[in-house]
């Protein structure tokens, strides 16, 4: 079985894995690089994402890295025509210069997504409300119903 190594990586700083892990393929080294991140990232297990701000970990094998993914915050990493990053095999260029934002746009645009994210966080809890009344009201109407079965089938046995 190929062996596959799980580097972390902060900024230039790289923490080498020097023993490396064997498993059947690239996506199964997907799957456990993907479950490693959700176990750093997990409050219980490790005091959260936060102290993983910024921090990649990289997948490599015997022909290099392969696949790259973000700990804890997505983290923002500037990426020049100088120094393009490999990824997944593929040479990523920026799609536009790296500029200042002097207008304060981006602080606009975070706050009209935390506005979207806990507007979107009530609806969801009001949904949930909505379900649990819905399902009293079915569970009502089916009690209704079997009494209603049960009142006519006594009237028609009476009745005849």
């Amino acid at each position: 079985m190929p062996c596959y190594f799980f580097h972390l990586s902060f900024g230039q700083r790289l923490v080498p894995d020097e023993e490396g892990f064997e498993l059947p393929n690239r996506s199964a080294a997907c799957r456990e690089a993907l479950a490693v991140v959700r176990d750093l990232t997990n409050p219980e297990l490790s005091g959260g994402s936060r102290r993983w701000a910024s921090w990649f970990l990289e997948v490599a094998d015997d022909n290099g890295r392969f696949f790259r993914t973000p700990i804890g915050h997505p983290a923002l990493e500037v990426v020049t025509p100088e120094a393009p990053r490999a990824m997944a095999g593929k040479v990523v260029w920026p799609s536009r210069p790296v500029t200042q934002d002097p207008k304060g746009r981006t602080a606009e645009i975070i706050r009209q997504m935390l506005a979207c994210r806990q507007q979107t966080a009530q609806l969801l809890q009001d949904n949930q409300a909505i379900r649990r009344e819905l399902s009293k009201l079915f569970l009502a109407s089916r009690r209704i119903r079997i009494r209603a079965n049960r009142l006519v089938a006594l009237a028609q046995a009476t009745g005849n």
